[in-house]
Order: structure tokens, then sequence, then C-alpha cells
């Protein structure tokens, strides 16, 4: 009788291990998510990956000196304050992209379209108190539907 029952167990003991590995593996797959500033934003016409800066120095380097911004992915920009000074400039750009201002309420305020970098050292403004600004590639805040007065999500 006790061999019957050590023949059962080594199928329970693999299917409890397998859980316990997968639920390993989701914990520590959130663990990293969470510790690697990203997140989503969801705007009228889709999701994108955002890279959140918050700290005066990465918010200075901003996408300078990448060679590229994926269709799916933009660089979202936590300011101090709300202001109209927070501004963007095209420095060490390589490509161009579309530039958006959020205040607090996450409302887009207003939008820089297509900017190249050849503007630099021009800059782009906020038209009211921002807390929150998005850099995303060229083109892609219309394929997205982001348009002043829309609230996005993040």
């Amino acid at each position: 009788m006790k061999e019957e029952k050590n023949k059962k167990n080594p199928l329970g003991l693999w299917l409890g291990m397998g859980l316990i590995f997968f639920g390993l593996f989701a914990v520590i797959n959130g663990v990293i998510s969470l510790s690697d500033n990203k997140g989503k934003l969801i705007a009228p016409n889709g999701i994108i990956t955002i890279e959140t800066v918050e700290t005066p120095e990465a918010r200075q380097k901003g996408l300078s000196g990448r060679t590229a911004i994926s269709d799916k992915e933009g660089m979202m920009f936590v300011f101090d304050e709300p202001s109209e000074s927070n501004c963007f400039w095209m420095k060490d750009m390589n490509f161009s992209i579309d530039m958006i201002w959020l205040d607090e309420n996450k409302e887009v305020i207003n939008l820089s379209r297509e900017v190249s970098p050849d503007t630099y050292p021009e800059s782009f403004c906020p038209t009211g108190p921002a807390k929150y600004g998005l850099e995303i590639g060229s083109g892609r805040a219309g394929v997205l539907e982001i348009e002043p007065g829309e609230t996005l999500r993040f």
C-alpha cells in the first residue's frame, strides 16, 4: 500500500514545485517591473510604455544621445512644480519627436509636433502650468489621438 502512495506523490510533488517556481517567477518579474522605472500610458488610441524621469539630471538628459525611440515607447518627465517654464529643447538629439505637456490632472495642455533636432537651441514650452512632459516619436501624437483637452492615464 505504501508503494502505491509513493508512486502518486511524485506527480503532486512536480505540480507543487511547478506552482512554486511559477509564483517565484511572477514575484521576481513584478519586482523588476516596479524597479525599472517604466509604466504604461493610456492614450485615446493606444497604449505605450513610458520611461519616467524625475531627477533634474535625468530630465536634462532626456532622450539626448539615443539613436531612436520605438513607436511603442515614450519618456515621461515629472517636474517638481507645475510651471510654464518646464520647457524642452533638442540638445544632442538624433531624431524628431512630439512633445506633450500635461497639467496636474494629466490633461493635455498643448503639443509641439514633429520637432527636429535642427531646432536646437530653441526651447519649446507649455502654454500653461505643466506638471508632466511627454516625449514620443515624431507623428505618434496624431496616431495616438493625443490632443489638447484629452486626459491621459498613467
